[in-house]
């Protein structure tokens, strides 16, 4: 794969909106940009050579100023309504195209302004978008799934030197963490550190890039030497990590994600101080005066960016409350599991349980591995917090007379005693793991051993408890991690100590291994025991975390004191205290397992999140260091990669890590901290499908520091010691096929034939189809085709199949150049020929044989071709032009019409008015007459051929005449039969022996009258001496005045003569002044 890209990320104090989407600009919006992404305070306009960045003051945002997100307070007096800046991509082709994917579920409307020829309907959201070719081989691609992220892709040869960026309204400045800081007047735009490494065989090699300056406003890419025949793409990339901004101590216990990339934040908080939201649920601390043996659950929804609380409260009683798992249900309600010690906790009427069970007194002095005092015993809770956070959608307690929901007797780690969790099915029904003291548990279940790990399921709105199962043997059991399949299988993990642990038999490890266990079980969808297996080593091991893949297989985190195997293939270290393990959906077969950390004796992580993505990555996050010390080691020597966001570590770190397919490389690794023993205190984080982390912290603790990032709501710890910290970091494991296509093409020199070899840029793909448009397809990588003479649309669907992605590209070949014959002829034919004749010539290039078809009929060889259809109407012609020295052929047709209900000419005749023997006709047709020919037949047997017959009856009287109008255009002789009466009368003419032209306005002119209907007539005057005073051929209209030479004639007798198809007549005019 011969690509090359890097990814740019967007981050700024001005973040996108909640759920940021790319929308094309199709009229609705005045201005020369293609797309638009709004942000908090603004917008990005996207062109296909820049982009534009529009910040406009929070006032803005409608609704009351006085909005608990955004005191007034934080609005400096100086700003102005809105600030823009330009960012151009200095030399970018003006031929880049945009096309956006992944559109959103419903397209939107845009009725903007009064003029509905700017509107715009049925507009679709995108949450990618590509401007293909900004540069040669260089294409520039957004995503906007969280935030809005922008990413080069480098061709085959292509210069990345070539992206030069150039800033318009705000210099440019480089920070010493490398990242890109653009300075408004309404705070900082910060463009984050770009990363980058290649995909080669081996799998993913990080490189070096660096933002760098090329003059005051023009930034570059300083790239480290990498292969060019290997695809680069992007690491890794922190959202934001923020306190909660707490003044009261408040620590981290848990955190999850919905499907619009918002976190939610849930700890334990230990008086009056927690920033709870207008509206929240429960605005008040309720253990007024207790001491720090009791507290409340504080929870927390972040905006995707971190920028906003969208909203904060308060759940609890009068006694220790803590939440130890939580998750967003498709409803949007927050579904938290946790324990509780105070009998006025909040439940809601209809739920399974409203009625606190309480227990027997756990404290430190009983035997409690936390230092919380649960007087009254302790409960597990279940509750769901509707989507604005104003109220409890339902509410339920699970527990018994005995104490649910603490670890008392296998915690390795501090926080163990706090685990468990919670997961729901498709149909957000609720499913959860913990641990109980009790010997008994509804609906009729008891105990084998001191606890027992326990796993219930509860309907979806907390009304009925579905099923129930205790796990254990005759020694301690917990529940850590649960799972649901898609079948309603259900996967559930822990830690025991029993020899006897049920539903072995069968399983991979059908006996105890030694010391503390991990164990694995396999419910029914109600919950029966179908197949267990105890998962360790020899020495002391747990199974802290469990996920499933999109092909059922079964993956477990954990520690151990053993050394845990590492089987051929998988990537690991030496020594190592923590581990992976894949089995079968059977639990009987190990598919891989490996180890990595410093010590086989030490752990360095206590394991916090877990997650097998779609495309087989596996993600997980852990802590290590001075909280655990006296449990385990620290997070010093972990392997970390190039592009990690920390490298190094104090040694009290949270460490984030990514392998690839089944363990086989280390893809990502990194530390992430402040001066403080980051930890937490129990409970789970999660990674969402996209491969975002969202880490719940117990962060600074002791005034000690946290890194946060700008424009977060929590930049600062506010408390005297711990705050809830929250980290998002996307991981990018998920990625986008990226199909793309180039070709080389060269002529066959015997017969013109194009023969292409496709070059394949694609990424994130392992399978591709090829369609040619000709007919040919294939499955090859890169392809080589022939094509004869055509146009031709190339598509390739390059395919992810781990990841169940597809991408599709196309190019257009265009092959004219060669020689190949063009079949092209001329006709000729008359609509109106009733012998329905066509004459065809080929014009046919580059084609020495030509076979013709008329109406489908037998070929006719042939240049050119006379044809007879059999009857008029609509008529076929096919040619078929053939190269004789390649055979190859072109073909051409066409279409001839004859005339089916052509009229007859309209023959009207009359006598002469002139009645000078003859007869006339008049002619009215749809062709011009001028092609016609007259045959005339009189009684007396003579023939005449012109259109006014130049023969005269001899005599007045009644003649029959018969007239053949032959029409040779269309080769049609039409009949006619006359009878008239004619009139001949001869020598009809008038002239005046006398004028007088002397001004008195009488007698001036020569004026003469009668027959004027013949053409040849002509009038002659002469004087005395024989010359030519007057002439005319037009003597009916044009009179003697009496003039010569423009001068009055002498007063005389002169002599004319008129010459008339009649004869020619003489005579004598008097000329009288």
């Amino acid at each position: 794969m011969r690509n090359l890209a890097f990814i740019w990320s967007l981050c700024a104090v001005f973040t996108a909106a909640a759920q940021s989407v790319i929308v094309p600009n199709k009229g609705q919006w005045e201005g020369e940009f293609t797309a638009k992404t709004a942000l908090s305070d603004g917008a990005i306009f996207w062109k296909d050579n820049g982009y534009r960045v529009r910040i406009v003051h929070p006032k803005h945002r409608g609704g009351s100023t006085a909005n608990p997100h955004y005191p007034t307070a934080q609005w400096p007096d100086h700003w102005p309504d809105a600030f823009a800046f330009f960012a151009e991509f200095v030399g970018a082709s003006t031929a880049a195209t945009s096309v956006g994917s992944n559109a959103t579920e419903s397209p939107r409307h845009y009725l903007i302004g009064n003029n509905p020829a700017k509107w715009a309907r049925d507009v679709a959201e995108f949450q990618d978008w590509t401007v293909r070719e900004v540069y040669p081989g260089i294409d520039f691609a957004l995503h906007a799934h969280d935030g809005v992220k922008s990413e080069w892709r480098i061709s085959p040869k292509a210069d990345p030197r070539q992206i030069r960026i150039q800033f318009r309204g705000s210099l440019p400045k480089i920070t010493p963490e490398g990242q890109l800081h653009l300075t408004t007047p309404m705070g900082t735009w910060i463009e984050e550190r770009p990363q980058a490494y290649t995909l080669n065989a081996k799998g993913r090699v990080p490189m070096e890039v660096a933002y760098r300056l090329a003059d005051d406003s023009t930034v570059v890419f300083e790239l480290g030497a990498y292969r060019k025949s290997d695809a680069l793409v992007i690491d890794p990339n922190l959202v934001f990590s923020s306190f909660s901004g707490s003044t009261a101590d408040n620590w981290g216990y848990t955190a999850t994600y919905d499907n619009q990339e918002n976190l939610y934040g849930g700890g334990i908080v230990f008086d009056a101080g927690y920033p709870t939201s207008a509206g929240a649920f429960d605005a008040t601390f309720n253990d007024i005066g207790a001491s720090f043996s009791t507290m409340d659950v504080g929870i927390t929804k972040f905006s995707p960016n971190g920028s906003q609380r969208l909203y904060s409260t308060y759940i609890g009683g009068d006694g220790p409350d803590q939440p130890h798992s939580m998750i967003v249900n498709s409803l949007g309600e927050l579904v938290i599991m946790g324990t509780t010690g105070s009998s006025n906790f909040p439940t809601t009427a209809g739920s399974y349980d409203p009625i606190f069970n309480g227990g027997p007194t756990f404290n430190s002095s009983t035997g409690s591995p936390i230092a919380f005092d649960f007087d009254d015993g302790v409960d597990l809770f279940v509750l769901k917090v509707n989507p604005v956070g104003s109220n409890l959608s339902a509410s339920t307690f699970v527990g018994t007379s005995g104490n649910e929901g603490i670890n008392i007797g296998l915690t390795l780690n501090y926080g163990d005693a706090i685990r468990g969790e919670v997961v729901l099915d498709d149909q957000d029904q609720v499913y959860v793991v913990s641990t109980t003291a009790h010997s008994s548990f509804p609906p009729n279940l008891n105990t084998s051993g001191p606890t027992d790990a326990l796993a219930f399921s509860l309907n979806a709105n907390l009304s009925a408890l579905r099923w129930s199962r205790l796990l254990g043997g005759g020694s301690n059991e917990a529940g850590y991690g649960i799972k649901v399949a898609p079948n309603g299988k259900v996967y559930v993990a822990g830690g025991t100590n029993s020899s006897n642990f049920p539903g072995t038999t069968g399983g991979l490890h059908p006996t105890a291994r030694g010391g503390i266990d991990g164990w694995i079980t396999r419910l029914s969808a109600t919950g029966a025991i179908e197949q267990s297996t105890y998962i360790g080593t020899t020495n002391s091991d747990q199974t802290f975390l469990i996920d499933l893949d999109k092909y059922g297989a079964v993956y477990v985190f954990g520690q151990s004191l053993g050394i845990y195997p590492r089987t051929a293939g998988a990537w690991g270290t030496t020594n190592g205290a923590q581990f992976i393990h894949k089995l079968g959906s059977n639990l009987d077969q190990t598919l891989f397992s490996t180890r990595f950390g410093t010590s086989n004796s030490i752990t360095n992580l206590v394991p916090s999140a877990f997650n097998v993505d779609r495309c087989l990555n596996i993600l997980l996050s852990g802590w290590g260091g001075g909280v655990n010390a006296g449990n385990g080691g620290t997070t010093s020597g972990l392997p970390v990669t190039a592009n990690a966001i920390k490298p190094n570590t104090d040694g009290s770190d949270f460490y984030f890590m990514v392998l690839t397919q089944n363990a086989q490389a280390l893809s990502y690794a990194t530390f992430f901290g402040g001066t403080s023993s980051e930890h937490v205190d129990g409970g789970t984080s999660r990674f969402s499908p996209g491969g975002n982390i969202f880490q719940a912290v117990c962060a600074a603790c002791g005034g000690q520091s946290f890194p946060t990032t700008p424009g977060v709501v929590g930049p600062t710890r506010l408390s005297g010691n711990c705050n809830l910290g929250v980290v998002k970091i996307d991981f990018e494991t998920v990625v986008t096929a990226n199909a793309s296509i180039n070709f080389d093409a060269d002529v066959d020199t015997v017969c013109e034939e194009l023969v292409v070899r496709f070059t394949n840029g694609s990424l994130n793909a392992n399978r591709y189809l090829w369609d040619f448009g000709n007919g040919q397809t294939s499955t090859l990588f890169e392809p080589s085709v022939r094509f004869t003479r055509g146009t031709y649309r190339i598509l390739l669907t390059a395919y992810d199949t781990i990841c169940d992605i597809e991408d599709t590209a196309s190019v257009v070949i265009v092959h004219d150049k060669g020689i190949f014959p063009e079949a092209s002829f001329d006709q000729e034919h008359k609509a109106c020929d009733r012998t329905f004749e066509v004459r065809v010539r080929s014009t046919s290039l580059d084609a020495q044989q030509f076979n013709w078809s008329f109406d489908g009929g037998p070929a006719v060889a042939g240049d050119t071709v006379v044809h007879r259809y059999n009857a008029p109407g609509m008529h076929t012609i096919r040619l078929i032009a053939i190269d004789t020295n390649c055979n190859n052929t072109d073909t051409a047709f066409g279409t001839v019409f004859f005339d089916p209900d052509l009229p007859a000419p309209d023959v009207r005749v009359s006598p002469d008015s002139c009645k000078d023997g003859r007869i006339r006709v008049n002619v009215s047709y749809t062709l011009d007459s001028i092609d016609y020919q007259f045959r005339w037949t009189f009684p007396n047997g003579v023939v005449d051929t012109g259109k006014v017959a130049t023969y005269r009856v001899p005599v007045s009287g009644n003649y029959l005449v018969k007239l053949e109008l032959i029409d040779t255009i269309c080769n049609a002789i039409y009949p006619y039969e006359f009878s008239s009466v004619i009139l001949r009368y001869d020598q009809r003419v008038w002239i005046p022996n006398t004028f007088t032209p002397n001004g008195d306005g009488r007698n001036e002119l020569l004026q003469i009258a009668g027959n004027n209907c013949f053409e040849s007539d002509y009038f002659t005057i002469l004087n005395s001496f024989g010359n030519v005073v007057f002439e005319t051929d037009r003597p009916f209209e044009v009179f003697w005045d009496g003039t010569l030479n423009g001068k009055p004639a002498q007063q005389d007798t002169y002599v004319y003569r008129f010459d008339t198809e009649d004869g020619t007549l003489y005579g004598t005019i008097n000329l009288v002044r």
